[in-house]
């Protein structure tokens, strides 16, 4: 339960457990007027101060196990959502992190809340919790004197005594047990909750933005917006806010593994809506983030992940952003994920136009997130594009309609598999080049194993079929996507020649 800051010193007067009566519900009737009223279970006044409800493991009629309690505004606070047997939270930086868990059966419990949130919701609330304690041992001993103790501090209240006596049993005859109570005072903590802002910081860290010519040391600099300089420093003393940083591409890996809850894109990385900051890939394949963007848009619990892979600067700038930002000119830049979907998304249109229907199904709720944050290999490790490589075969071989494709094909047989019935489909339409082959292809690399064990030997002759056999996985992979970006946008072509189908079917 909780207690007034200040408070503590008669709270823990005794070792009996104050709040009782929290946690319950009850009722009460006057018998001289008959006047009634209720307790919530929330609050009651003890020691002269107000006692608030926290947490508690309740005995309900209906069910054998224990039901866990828990005070709405702390859960509020942290804006917690249940998990199973606990409560999590998101952090300003989209971490999820563990708040409450318990541990329950039919005979026993244990609840237990992480102590640093716990803290700052005491501090921000100027309160103290009170912690209960009744420890019960048992054990098989030789006889001994009985032990009686009171441990008191300002924090602290609790008796001791230890017995033993033939009655409780052969077997355990002696025990020693301790009652009482302890503070926990509210404290100020390295978690803080998400609507105080991502950027309470004061302590900004070094990240490496080059290397001395004389030493060959690398040098470093605060990542602090107020410590960089602008376009309105009167001199160059001071480095400026648009200083490049460099960071391996696995980086990024995390977010990308997390596409529910991040999004990352050549130009951007996002987290919901709390979050996000400007990248790109450099010429030498390093991810590059602005020195004062590091320390402004993204959130401090993420620096230290960040610096783990900080390297010396390696490569040039991506042409389209260095035109972007410090040339103010309008100028694109490379973007082969993002042009395969919209190749996707023209030849869906050019479907619906021409057979009434998408030619690829909507994405599932499971895979339309990888697919928006489909980014390839971030590492030259050959099992780095097994992932990547699934998704786009998920989405272009396994998303393909094949009710759509059975009914627009005048000789489907029975049985016959989608990316048959697209080729014949394609051929109707006057495709001389067998353009959906890279699907097919991809689909074997898939089928025969390839994704999973891309050293075999089938899978090799497949590989090879693709052009990407003498690659890394990171060339390998976007040499994948603009072959399949091509055939993609080929097929979106012949489909707006095909005859427009009144029935959608």
């Amino acid at each position: 339960m909780l207690i007034p800051e200040g408070s503590e010193e008669s709270a823990l007067g005794g070792t009996s457990w104050i709040g009782r009566g929290l946690g319950s519900f009850g009722v009460w009737t006057t018998p001289s007027d008959g006047s009634t009223g209720y307790v919530d279970g929330l609050t009651e006044e003890e020691y002269g101060a107000e006692v608030t409800f926290l947490v508690q493991a309740r005995r309900a009629t209906g069910t054998n196990l224990p039901q866990i309690d828990v005070a709405l505004p702390f859960l509020w606070f942290w804006d917690a959502f249940e998990v199973v047997n606990g409560w999590n939270y998101v952090s300003a930086a989209g971490r999820e992190h563990q708040l409450l868990r318990f541990e329950r059966t039919d005979e026993a419990w244990k609840v237990e809340v992480r102590v640093l949130e716990l803290r700052t919701f005491l501090k921000c609330c100027r309160k103290s919790a009170v912690v209960q304690v009744d420890y019960t041992t048992k054990l098989d001993s030789h006889p001994f004197v009985r032990v009686d103790d009171t441990f008191k501090r300002n924090w602290v209240s609790v008796d001791f005594h230890a017995l033993n006596d033939a009655t409780f049993g052969s077997d355990r005859p002696s025990m020693s047990r301790i009652l009482g109570q302890y503070v926990l005072e509210g404290q100020n903590t390295s978690r803080r909750p998400r609507w105080e802002g991502s950027h309470s910081a004061t302590d900004f860290p070094n990240f490496v933005y080059g290397v001395d010519p004389e030493t060959g040391n690398p040098l470093t600099h605060s990542c602090n917006p107020d410590e960089l300089g602008s376009y309105h420093d009167l001199d160059d003393s001071r480095l400026h806010y648009l200083t490049p940083i460099y960071f391996k591409r696995a980086v990024l890996q995390d977010y990308v593994s997390e596409p529910g809850r991040y999004e990352v894109t050549p130009f951007r990385l996002s987290c919901l809506s709390l979050w996000g900051v400007d990248i790109s890939i450099n010429s030498a394949g390093l991810v590059e983030v602005y020195l004062g963007d590091i320390g402004a848009k993204i959130p401090e619990e993420e620096w230290g992940h960040w610096r783990t892979y900080n390297v010396p600067p390696e490569g040039k700038m991506e042409e389209g952003r260095f035109r972007r930002d410090f040339l103010n000119q309008i100028a694109s830049s490379p973007d082969p994920i993002g042009d395969l979907r919209r190749a996707r998304t023209k030849a869906n249109e050019a479907a619906r136009q021409g057979l009434g229907r998408e030619l690829w199904r909507p994405l599932p709720a499971d895979l339309e997130p990888q697919y928006r944050s489909l980014t390839g290999p971030l590492t030259d490790d050959p099992s780095a594009i097994i992932g990547p490589l699934l998704v786009v075969s998920k989405v272009f071989v396994d998303g393909l309609d094949s009710k759509l494709l059975k009914r627009v094909v005048q000789d489907a047989e029975k049985g016959e598999r989608s990316l048959s019935l697209l080729r014949k489909l394609l051929a109707s339409l006057g495709d001389q080049d067998d353009v959906s082959k890279v699907l097919r292809d991809l689909y074997a690399i898939r089928s025969r194993g390839g994704v999973a064990h891309l050293s075999n030997s089938e899978s090799r002759a497949v590989i090879g079929e693709l052009g990407i056999s003498e690659l890394a996985p990171i060339a390998a992979f976007e040499a994948v996507v603009k072959s399949v970006e091509e055939a993609v946008s080929r097929i979106g072509d012949l489909l707006r020649h095909a005859s427009p189908a009144p029935d959608a079917g």
